[in-house]
């Protein structure tokens, strides 16, 4: 597996590279730390007054930096992947880590969902959201952990929640787990949620309906399925759930905190027609939103297909 690992010395970035250590890639995986350095903004006016050698020892020295905190990083993770290596790019960061990871054929891309920038210390990271939306492969947004949070689960455990719907993205999340080699200690919760039309109280309506049963009993069925493709591949810690909800991202983000979820898995579309066009509006709000980190599963795109 080739995963592309956004470094910026960010507090986010350093939450993305302990959510590396603690998902179990393949043995053989390969790491590539990636810089990128975005062109400091100038008025016309500012500009001519910044002497040619100046802008290049600011270069210079911002290119130092980033060799620095990359090489931190590379010595950091070497002990756990195959191949370790750095990328120092320059340009606009979305830009250059979706042709970074396009040209390398990565599987997945590891950003924190916030950097530097101080907009991004208060909205999910506009780099976050451009890889995510235009990725060729998946997307991992890393969170920080909320030091307030009380946990009450087994130490050592590692929980990931699948937003599952039985479509085709949905099912690739679930794929994706099963081509890691998780450890024993690794629970996993299959949740569907059922969406609602609870204005003037449609939702009654609704359950007492024979295709709401029908559609029900096959929701059900295609849990179980997926259950079984977890176990088969020699995870025993799944279990499944089904809710009924107004609202599908509220009711799996309330899930998750309740549950206290280390990492959310979902597809990147979801069954809406226009999911298929953009990125899916539950993907979207639950990076924005999530308790926990929110690893978008998407099929690797090849170069030139």
């Amino acid at each position: 597996m080739k995963i592309i690992y956004a470094v910026d010395g960010s507090p986010h970035a350093e939450a993305a590279a302990e959510l590396l250590k603690k998902i179990p890639f393949p043995a053989d995986s390969e790491v590539i730390a990636a810089s990128v350095l975005e062109e400091i903004p100038l008025s016309a006016r500012a500009a001519e007054h910044v002497a040619p050698h100046v802008r290049e020892k600011i270069h210079q020295e911002r290119t130092e930096n980033a060799n620095t905190i990359v090489a931190t990083v590379c010595d950091q993770l070497s002990d756990q992947f195959a191949s370790v290596r750095k990328a120092i790019l320059s340009g606009n960061p979305a830009d250059q880590l979706t042709t970074l990871a396009e040209s390398e054929g990565a599987d997945v891309v590891v950003i924190g969902a916030r950097g530097l920038n101080v907009l991004e210390r208060f909205l999910l990271g506009s780099t976050s959201e451009k890889v995510l939306r235009h990725a060729p492969c998946s997307v991992l947004v890393a969170h920080l952990a909320d030091a307030s949070r009380e946990t009450t689960r087994a130490p050592g455990r590692f929980r990931i929640l699948v937003a599952y719907d039985g479509s085709p993205a949905s099912d690739e999340a679930v794929d994706s787990l099963t081509r890691l080699p998780l450890a024993a200690s690794t629970e996993i919760l299959l949740l569907r949620v059922h969406t609602m039309v609870t204005a003037f109280r449609q939702d009654i309506k609704q359950c007492l309906s024979e295709s709401w049963r029908q559609e029900e009993l096959l929701a059900r069925g295609a849990l179980e399925t997926a259950a079984k493709r977890l176990e088969a591949a020699g995870i025993h810690q799944v279990t499944t759930r089904m809710d009924d909800a107004g609202d599908a991202t509220s009711r799996i983000l309330s899930v998750a905190e309740e549950w206290q979820a280390d990492l959310i898995l979902a597809g990147n579309t979801g069954k809406s027609g226009l999911d298929r066009f953009l990125l899916g509006s539950v993907c979207k709000r639950l990076t924005r939103h999530a308790p926990c980190s929110v690893w978008v599963a998407r099929t690797k795109q090849i170069a030139g297909a």
